[in-house]
């Protein structure tokens, strides 16, 4: 009789401990009505950042990458596609080996920093690199590392169920 009693006070104090427990509402959310989608901003992140404008398909109207010579929104990545394709411009009207070679590495240097450390989303810096990774291989087929990045990103976008861009 007397377990009986001590566990029903038990369950008396933790009834009434949990039942004076309750989610403090911040004082910003007490008071104000919900606001519109279209009023609120999207953070400026490297996860938000090319979702501010993003149409249905997709793309960012600000920032499409569907040629070589478009703007990342990543000013490096600008830089050093700027420089690849300028190289490739030179040693098209040129066609010496030695602007082919700087060609080469421009190309790889863009590629490369695109795929491993551009801070741009996949659907922004996949397409380009693997561009830039068959322009050098067009240069250069037996180039060991234009062909397994390339390889690669054809392997993500196969592993995604999507269409290897052309």
């Amino acid at each position: 009789m007397k377990k009986f009693t001590i566990l029903h006070l038990l369950a008396f104090i933790l009834i009434i401990s949990f039942s004076s427990c309750t989610k403090e509402v911040p004082p910003e959310l007490q008071n104000k009505s919900r606001l519109n989608a279209s009023d609120q901003k999207m953070p400026d992140d490297s996860i938000h950042r090319n979702l501010k404008t993003a149409d249905p398909h997709g793309f960012s109207s600000e920032n499409k990458t569907q040629t070589n010579n478009e703007a990342t929104g990543n000013k490096t990545a600008d830089i050093i596609i700027k420089e690849a394709d300028e190289a490739d411009a030179k040693y098209r009207s040129s066609k010496s080996a030695a602007d082919k070679e700087v060609c080469i590495e421009k190309h790889i240097l863009a590629a490369n920093y695109l795929m491993f450390e551009a801070d741009l989303p996949p659907k922004d810096k996949y397409k380009p690199a693997l561009i830039r990774y068959r322009r050098v291989l067009e240069l250069d087929p037996s180039n060991m590392e234009a062909a397994q990045n390339k390889k690669q990103i054809e392997d993500i976008y196969e592993s995604m169920g999507k269409p290897i861009p052309q």
